[in-house]
């Protein structure tokens, strides 16, 4: 929540990343809306207009403090561009006094890009879906203020639901985060090969299947849609890895809405992460030595304490003393350190950001939403509306076998893939 009249503390999670946004990390995310017809830009302008007074977090800029950065509120106005940029693009710059969003569009498509520190993905859809409300309302005059997220307070939704339940689980020890660090995530896991872009750019994957169609594979084989995508993923790692590299086991990040365990409609960043881990020695080539395994990381992992202790896991920087009272340039020598840690212990990361619904006087207008988050390795977010499902894979690497495999075992399952990138390698394969 606000503190005083001008600037908002970081919630838990939003203080490590200034820290580790390094290379094609930006730690942005971009959340995709594709119409059934093109953009109107002044339209769009007018919507955001109307819909930035109802999420003043997305209008401040990330400064820093003695000891911790802060959000600034400012009054600089968010401008409708086209899309021109490289998608993921940087959108903190040190000492730059900008805003930590932008939307942009190409021909039918609205894009929002934010920087992780002010929403995570659940927070960044209620911010889409005001504007695709608005935008719509607007330009088709329909009538939609009963529409849902209208009745979650702008307080609400700056909310910090860090701070107001942690010490819901185990609480972090004060004195020796790297050991509670450890005893988190795993350690020394597979990493997924590949040739860096040697210009840092993220290259987009987005593959669309009918939802239906893959909830009838699932049902088939008694698997839930986040167990099914989690298994095909590490099968795609399986099958790019080298004799040498099954050694080690396969430890896929999963980014948990705590909303559903915590109540709040909060925008900002509140989620948790569990690990899956997967010993490739396992593998006889079916699907099922592979979901055995995934579904039981899940039962044991998605449970309330397990998710609370992993909330509690992201206040360690300022619950730990050692750490709480040095000075910010000290503080991001620690965070960096723990985010390497961090780093060896994940060989991806898949992220179910969840069913997107809209009235469905609005819905006719809009084909499908889409997902993408910048990562230090490759990442895998899950997006639904309607019958559209929509799996957005990112990664900084100039090939993109794992990627392609996944969609092929899509295919070979009897779905019908639609691909698109902003890659000519995977547009040509």
């Amino acid at each position: 929540m606000p503190y005083g009249s001008d600037w908002y503390k970081l919630d838990n999670v939003a203080k490590i990343m200034p820290s580790t946004a390094t290379g094609a990390d930006t730690r942005v995310f971009r959340l995709v809306c594709e119409l059934v017809e093109d953009v109107d830009h002044d339209v769009l302008q007018d919507a955001l207009d109307d819909t930035i007074e109802d999420f003043p977090l997305l209008r401040c800029c990330l400064r820093r403090g003695l000891f911790w950065y802060y959000l600034e509120q400012t009054q600089i106005r968010p401008l409708v561009t086209q899309d021109t940029l490289p998608a993921l693009s940087v959108l903190y710059i040190p000492g730059r006094h900008n805003l930590l969003f932008r939307v942009t569009y190409n021909k039918n498509r609205i894009n929002v890009e934010m920087y992780h520190v002010i929403a995570d993905g659940t927070g960044g859809y209620s911010f889409i879906k005001h504007l695709i409300m608005n935008y719509l309302s607007k330009k088709y005059s329909l009538d939609l203020h009963d529409y849902a997220p209208d009745m979650t307070s702008v307080s609400e939704r700056a909310s910090d639901a860090y701070s107001r339940y942690y010490g819901s689980g185990e609480k972090a020890p004060a004195l020796s985060p790297l050991s509670w660090i450890k005893k988190m995530i795993p350690a020394n896991a597979c990493k997924i090969k590949g040739i860096p872009d040697p210009d840092l750019r993220e290259h987009l994957l987005e593959g669309r299947v009918s939802l239906s169609e893959f909830l009838d594979v699932c049902h088939q084989k008694n698997l839930t849609l986040g167990i099914m995508s989690t298994s095909l993923f590490i099968i795609a790692v399986l099958k790019q890895l080298g004799t040498r590299e099954m050694k080690k086991p396969i430890v896929i990040s999963v980014p948990v809405n705590l909303r559903q365990f915590f109540p709040s409609e909060t925008a900002r960043n509140f989620f948790g992460t569990i690990f899956v881990r997967y010993d490739p020695k396992k593998y006889d080539g079916t699907l099922e030595s592979v979901t055995g395994e995934v579904a039981k990381a899940f039962k044991s992992e998605l449970t309330k304490e397990r998710v609370a202790n992993a909330m509690n896991s992201y206040a360690i920087l300022e619950h730990a003393w050692g750490i709480k009272i040095l000075p910010l340039s000290f503080k991001n020598l620690a965070v960096h350190f723990f985010n390497s840690n961090i780093k060896s212990g994940v060989t991806a990361s898949v992220s179910n950001v969840g069913k997107i619904e809209l009235p469905e006087e609005a819905s006719k207008y809009v084909k499908f939403f889409s997902s993408f988050m910048a990562g230090p390795t490759v990442f895998m977010c899950i997006s639904t509306f309607g019958d559209e499902m929509s799996f957005g894979i990112v990664d900084a690497y100039t090939r993109h076998d794992v990627s392609l495999e996944f969609f092929r075992s899509l295919t070979a399952m009897g779905m019908h893939v639609t691909l698109s990138s902003n890659d000519s390698y995977m547009d040509e394969h």
